[in-house]
């Protein structure tokens, strides 16, 4: 009787022109590959069975002409993209791609936004320099980088120091540390070293990375006690300070490189400041190579080897260096056991193998992650976590009492029952018609979306996620089950947005009825195929939630400079909240925004916002300079051509007016959010 069996999953590595998978495998086979090297590039081949399919990225074959385009596109854009273009069969027909620096992943992101029909695999993008590269880049092309990178899926990165310096320039995205190993199937047993009196300590050290810092290594042989002597062996394609116990050489083969490996006594990895693990190559060959290790302590290092493996020194540091050598060669015991710890390290999670296979796992999570709605319906039980999830919500109102009561009616049909309901108003009659009660908070605060919010804070209590509705949201009944499944599910989610079915806020708004007879018309609250969790990049006001803990953690509040509608604080906030964890839209948390009129900003203030928001959020650091300039673009034409045939619910001519004000302020440099209460 035939089975159904599902298909394997088809990785794609999209790899830098030289490390096609045929020109590669060519090179290794004749030994040409320096290094202890896998039969395809870093081993991205280890984690093919029968459940997933690897392919790699090949090389064209260029002539003069097609190498000169291709040059010429990289050094414009500062990545290879023609690599990309002639990969894009592979890449577009996978279900989901690799890439192992961020000039690939750039190339494939672009890749992406020139091919809008086509479907696009989800992209692990790997960035290895890219956070070291990142202050020296021209601005230019860093709002080029942030635009693209913004799109991956994940982030990853071979260092924590990476991964933490690059939470600041792309706060929400999920991001991970892959630990980077090679090929660890054979170890070499090495005689640890035993200075014997008069006989030079035999030094190797080598690398091509520009981090490398070979003054400090000449310095420190240079200046080692008198009764030591040292030669110092540096394997590099760059020029080094030359002295008289320094050689330089640049092998070509293997045998040539394991020939100095197996001559040397200790290998020293010297090293200027670093956020990419620097280096971490060379300290696994010389573990594989039997050899004791003497690294800078900068880039990271020690997420991979801690002291125990490696001796580490400071940066600068040549004294410390010199001591290093010293001690290590005259404790035989001492490097042995350094070499022994450092290869049970490498061999149980620092190789190649534990390194393809974790971005299997992800790739596996990130398929999950888009599985239909429809595939994960709410008849399941849900977890017991899901189930016990506290979820308190919070709505911030102001001037529709009428409004609020109908939100607050249909919050009462939630399969998962709010743990309480706090609603926030200027004055006591903005909640005419509610009793206050154990699962019915009613505060008053000045008024703000941003002062309200941060009150609601204050009273959050016990609750577990906080959800924030604007007053004229009315959510689906499913929708706190839905949110309590995402964040019982994946503990690094603490942003989630829901999706909006309709939004009033669009058009001349919805009545309650019209909401509700949408709420139960199938065609409308429908459950199409869509990825039950995927990323976002903010959420959206009128519904988001937040994990609690991470906002304590954080000691985060909105940000009471954005007065009275607060223009763009669910970015800011949600923005900032981003660089804790992930930021995602659950899809089947749905609702429908009316979008009414009443209640809200002034024509000529919300212009002036329009404008002042942006620019205050992009000084902050919160909105990138390139997103704020084209929100204030758009917004600005928005509001001059429909001026000319205004809607009759929106004060087109004050908006347009406030727009103006906002820009001679800037100009003159004297605008802020808080302006706008002049006007």
């Amino acid at each position: 009787m035939p089975t159904d069996t599902a298909p394997p999953l088809r990785a794609f590595v999209q790899l830098s022109y030289g490390y096609g998978a045929t020109n590669w495998h060519t090179r290794w086979k004749k030994g040409e590959i320096p290094g202890i090297n896998e039969p395809y590039a870093y081993g991205y081949y280890r984690a093919a069975g029968p459940g997933i399919v690897i392919a790699q990225s090949e090389d064209k074959v260029e002539g003069p002409l097609s190498r000169l385009v291709r040059y010429g596109v990289r050094f414009i854009l500062g990545f290879d993209f023609v690599q990309a273009w002639r990969n894009r069969g592979g890449i577009l027909s996978a279900d989901v791609v690799w890439t192992h620096t961020e000039a690939q992943a750039l190339a494939v992101l672009l890749l992406y936004r020139l091919t809008p029909g086509a479907s696009h695999p989800p992209l692990i993008a790997q960035s290895v320099w890219l956070m070291d590269r990142w202050p020296h880049e021209p601005a230019w092309r860093r709002l080029l980088m942030r635009s693209l990178l913004s799109r991956a899926d994940i982030l990853t990165f071979l260092s924590p120091e990476n991964l933490a310096q690059a939470r600041t320039i792309f706060p929400g995205q999920r991001m991970e540390w892959i630990p980077f190993g090679i090929r660890a199937d054979e170890m070499t047993d090495h005689p640890a070293p035993r200075h014997a009196p008069g006989a030079p300590i035999q030094v190797l050290s080598l690398g091509n990375d520009r981090h490398r810092d070979w003054t400090t290594l000449i310095t420190a042989t240079s200046s080692l006690p008198a009764d030591v002597t040292c030669h110092v062996t540096i394997a590099t394609a760059s020029l080094p300070p030359s002295a008289a116990h320094v050689t330089r050489v640049t092998p070509t083969h293997n045998d040539a490189l394991f020939g100095l490996y197996d001559a040397a006594d200790i290998v020293v990895v010297p090293l200027t400041h670093n956020l990419h693990a620097s280096g971490i190559t060379v300290i696994e060959e010389a573990t594989l190579r039997g050899l004791p290790v003497i690294a800078t302590d900068t880039g990271g290092l020690r997420h991979y080897f801690d002291g125990t493996c490696v001796f580490y020194v400071p940066v600068g540091d040549a004294q410390a260096m010199g001591h290093a050598i010293v001690t290590l060669a005259c404790d035989p015991d001492r490097c042995a056991r350094m070499v022994r710890n450092a290869r049970e390290r490498m061999h149980t999670c620092l190789n190649s193998k534990s390194y393809a296979l974790r971005h299997v796992a992800l790739s596996r999570e990130l398929l999950s992650q888009r599985t239909s709605i429809t595939q994960v319906p709410m008849a399941d039980a849900p977890s017991a976590a899901a189930r016990n999830m506290k979820i308190t919500v919070g709505i911030a109102t102001s001037g529709r009492p009428d409004i609020l009561r109908e939100t607050i009616a249909e919050l009462g049909r939630q399969t998962h029952q709010a743990h309480r309901i706090i609603v926030c108003a200027p004055t006591m009659q903005d909640m005419t018609g509610l009793t206050p009660s154990e699962g019915l908070i009613l505060l008053q605060g000045p008024r703000g979306l941003a002062h309200q919010r941060n009150l609601l804070l204050r009273h959050m209590g016990d609750a577990d996620i906080v959800v924030f509705f604007d007053d004229d949201f009315l959510p689906d009944p499913d929708y706190l089950a839905h949110c309590a499944r995402a964040f019982a599910m994946d503990p690094d989610i603490v942003v989630a947005t829901g999706r909006v079915l309709a939004d009033g806020a669009k058009g001349p708004g919805l009545t309650v009825e019209a909401a509700r007879d949408m709420l139960a018309n199938p065609s409308v609250n429908d459950t199409p195929p869509l990825p039950a969790i995927q990323a976002a990049w903010n959420g959206y006001g009128c519904n988001m939630a937040y994990r609690l803990s991470s906002i304590a953690s954080a000691e985060l509040r909105f940000d009471e400079r954005l007065p009275l509608y607060a223009w763009y604080e669910d970015i800011d906030f949600s923005r900032q909240l981003g660089r804790q964890g992930r930021i995602v839209r659950v899809n089947g948390a749905k609702g429908i925004h009316l979008g009414s009129k009443s209640g809200r900003t002034p024509g000529r203030k919300l212009g002036y916002s329009q404008v002042a928001n942006p620019l205050y959020l992009s000084r902050k650091g919160t909105f990138p300079l390139d997103h704020a300039l084209r929100s204030i673009g758009r917004n600005m034409a928005m509001n001059t051509i429909r001026s000319l045939w205004p809607e009759p619910y929106i004060d087109r001519r004050g908006r347009i007016i406030g727009n103006w004000l906002a820009i001679r302020d800037a100009i003159l440099g004297r605008i802020s959010p808080e302006k706008m209460l002049t006007l």
